[in-house]
C-alpha cells in the first residue's frame, strides 16, 4: 500500500508537470534515476508465526526512466527490495520483492498507472534449517481522467505457500 501511495503521489506530480510542458519544445527529454533507501520496520506479524513479532532490516532500490514530451510524461521502472526479518522466537526470514511499474500523465488530464508485484519470504529456524516459503503476486491498473477514476482493475493477490505453513 505504501508503494501504491508513493506511485500515485509521484504520478500526480508528473501529470501536473505535463500541463506546464504543453508549450515546451517537441523534443523528448529522457531522465534515468536510481534511488536506494534503507528499509526498517518493527512489530511485524505473520499468520504462520502466531504470537511472534519481527524486526525488518533491508534495502530498497528504485530504478526509473522518465520520458517527457510536449503532451505527456511517461515513467517506467522497477523497485527491488531485499532484507531480513528477525523474529522474537529466534526464527528469521530472508525477504525480497519486485515491482514493475509504469504510469503516464497527459496534458489532457488522463493518468494511467500499472503495477505488477511479486514478493517472497523464506523462513528459517534459528539453526538455519529451511522451514517454508511464502510468495505473493499482485497486478493493479487504474486510469484517472480529469480527476475521475474511469477504470480500476486489481488482480486479487495470490499468496502461495511451499513447505510447512498454510494459514
Amino acid at each position: 500500500m505504501k508503494k501504491l501511495a508513493l506511485l500515485v503521489g509521484a504520478a500526480t506530480v508528473f501529470a501536473c508537470a505535463v500541463v506546464t510542458m504543453a508549450a515546451a519544445s517537441a523534443a523528448a527529454v529522457v531522465t534515468r534515476q536510481t534511488i536506494t533507501s534503507p528499509l526498517s520496520e518493527t512489530g511485524i506479524t505473520d499468520p504462520c508465526l502466531p504470537g511472534v513479532t519481527g524486526t525488518l532490516a533491508g534495502t530498497g532500490v528504485v530504478s526509473l526512466q522518465t520520458v517527457e514530451t510536449a503532451g505527456s510524461v511517461h515513467v517506467t521502472g522497477t523497485e527491488v527490495d531485499s532484507g531480513r526479518i528477525d523474529w522474537s522466537n529466534g526464527d528469521y526470514t530472508i525477504i525480497g520483492s519486485t515491482d514493475h511499474f509504469s504510469f503516464t500523465g497527459t496534458a489532457r488530464g488522463t493518468f494511467v498507472n500499472t503495477n505488477a508485484h511479486v514478493d517472497f519470504g523464506d523462513f528459517y529456524s534459528p539453526q538455519g534449517d529451511f522451514l517454508f516459503r511464502e510468495t505473493f503476486h499482485l497486478v493493479e491498473h487504474f486510469t484517472v481522467t480529469n480527476g475521475v477514476v474511469t477504470r480500476v482493475e486489481f488482480v486479487k493477490g495470490h499468496p502461495h505457500f511451499f513447505g510447512g505453513c498454510t494459514p
